[in-house]
């Protein structure tokens, strides 16, 4: 989903929101290779804030994400390792990957034998459904992946917690669990992998755990929390091996909420914690890529930051005007508004899941060089449109204010008459998404809730429009878009339909819907005590936790 402001924007906003310029870093393909780092003892950490909440049925930011996915195991999840690879699914708790049926309604799963929490009680497949029955009662924001299962919408409307869902079926004997669906949805797999769907105990309350979290299966268990001021996490002594899940290497790992950037920065300078979240700020990062480059890299998210071209309104009505933006998009200038931290990129796909082709070459030439502007300005005179004004849109986060300002100046610069228009960011994506409002074009981004391109390209799916909280800005019904993602979406075996994305990609960019300039990055920087060679950058989950090591 969009993360300005939902699953990153906190980790973002405290670091004041960064980016990439480049491939710096080490945003490699494997885990790291021999380890280095020694079993046992405590590390430290800072977050920028407490995470919304430490519940699985309700967390949805990126501190409670990284966290709870090594305190929590969903039936089905990702390996504990970087590139593409993390970002294929494996059994997790469950023997293997789901068996689908024919009609593509109905997925079976097994739980593994021997399952225990780490409060040593044991895993039953009925958990499974009362961690739905949590999401769907407590009204998550998660609750949207899973009212495609018979049953859900009556079980909403029913309003009784304790009502049974009629399209899961469990087997408390056997281990089995069933899924039935209403529609064939060929991402229900990874809505399966996501914290939301994670076993929990059926005598989990239906109400906010956050101060006191639910026994999960996983690497840590959470400790103990200090109410909005940290949370510890201890190894659970209680996991079993799963292949792909790595057990924990640290005995505890204490997060702290430390606010202020330049504090954090100083202090992973200074070796007094051991891991920071979010990435350092202006000169302390300048500083930190330069003085601990042995313990600092930047990875890329699985984001896309573009401009979106309302093809309903004038001027960008007309496909000559979009690619004529394309062409004079000064991408290297925006991303230096991102602290050198935002990739630039042609693709609306971001890299690191199966889908993805690099375009080569990109149609309006390498993102990482200057813009076309006499082909721009061409592009414009010849569509009649010079002089057309144009109202910007943006929110007033400070990067998003700076970016803002410089599209439209960049929009002026090859033949039209732009203007920014900011508002607040509380009320941003609500006004941009009211048809009543007419936006031309404007900021937008987003930040997958997982690794499947069907998370990205809904936004392009003429279906998906709607009078109010639309978020395809760009208004696109483009039929061969519409028809391919219906057909393509119903299949669950994304390696076999991955080229049929990669051509929507394609069609999306070289349509010039939208103005892609480039994917975000974070920083992975800690202190010299940890085997920072050892972490892995998982692309959906970032540093890995359990992961994490002290030196010999």
């Amino acid at each position: 989903m969009r993360r300005t402001p939902l699953r990153l924007a906190s980790t973002l906003a405290a670091a004041a929101l960064l980016g990439l310029a480049g491939c710096g870093g080490d945003d490699s393909e494997d885990s790291g290779g021999d380890t280095a780092g020694k079993t046992g003892g405590t590390a430290t950490a800072y977050y920028t804030s407490f995470p919304d909440y430490l519940d699985p049925a309700l967390t949805y930011t990126a501190e409670g994400w990284q966290a709870m996915w090594t305190v929590y195991t969903p039936l089905v999840t990702y390996a504990h390792v970087e590139g593409v690879e993390g970002a294929k699914l494996i059994p997790g708790l469950a023997e293997a990957l789901p068996e689908v049926s024919d009609d593509g309604k109905t997925y079976t799963l097994k739980l593994r034998d021997g399952l225990t929490y780490s409060d040593g009680t044991q895993v039953k497949a009925s958990d499974a459904e009362h961690a739905i029955k949590r999401v769907l009662n407590l009204e998550s924001g998660g609750s949207g992946f899973f009212q495609g299962i018979e049953g859900a919408e009556d079980y909403l409307e029913a309003g009784k917690a304790s009502a049974d869902i009629s399209g899961i079926e469990t087997d408390d004997a056997t281990g089995e669990i069933t899924y039935k669906l209403v529609e064939p949805d060929g991402t229900f797999p990874f809505a399966l992998s996501m914290l939301f769907a994670a076993p929990v105990p059926s005598d989990t309350p239906f109400s906010n755990q956050t101060k006191n979290p639910p026994p999960g299966v996983g690497a840590f268990k959470i400790t103990e929390v200090d109410g909005t001021r940290g949370f510890t996490m201890a190894k659970n002594a209680e996991f079993p091996e799963i292949e792909g899940v790595p057990a924990a290497k640290l005995d505890t790992l204490e997060v702290t909420v430390v606010k202020e950037a330049r504090r954090q920065g100083q202090d992973i300078l200074d070796n007094k914690v051991d891991y920071i979240v979010d990435p350092p700020i202006g000169e302390q990062l300048r500083e930190i890529r330069t003085a601990a480059k042995d313990r600092f890299s930047e990875h890329t998210t699985l984001s896309t930051y573009f401009m979106f071209l309302n093809t309903r309104e004038a001027p960008f009505d007309k496909k000559e005007v979009r690619q004529a933006v394309n062409y004079g998009l000064n991408k290297p200038a925006l991303a230096r508004l991102f602290s050198g931290l935002l990739a630039p990129s042609c693709n609306f796909l971001p890299p690191e899941m199966q889908g993805y082709e690099k375009l080569e070459p990109c149609p309006y030439g390498d993102p990482n060089a200057e813009p076309d502007l006499a082909k721009a300005r061409q592009l414009i005179k010849d569509a009649g449109a010079e002089g057309a004004k144009v109202t910007v849109w943006g929110n007033d986060e400070d990067e998003t204010r700076e970016v803002t300002t410089a599209f439209a100046d960049q929009l002026s610069a090859i033949g039209l008459d732009a203007k920014p228009r900011i508002v607040s960011g509380e009320v941003y994506f609500s006004t941009i998404g009211n048809e009543k409002t007419k936006a031309q074009a404007g900021f937008t981004n987003w930040f997958g809730d997982f690794p499947h391109p069907a998370n990205f390209l809904f936004l392009m799916d003429g279906n998906s429009i709607q009078p109010t909280n639309n978020v395809n800005f760009s208004n696109v019904d483009d039929p061969e878009i519409n028809d391919t993602l219906a057909e393509i979406g119903q299949n669950p075996d994304l390696a076999a339909v991955a080229s049929q994305y990669a051509a929507l990609d394609k069609r999306v960019v070289e349509e010039a819907y939208i103005a892609p300039y480039g994917n975000r990055k974070l920083t992975l920087v800690t202190s010299d005590r940890m085997a920072f060679d050892d972490i892995v950058w998982h692309p959906l989950f970032l540093a890995d936790f359990s992961t994490f090591a002290l030196k010999e």
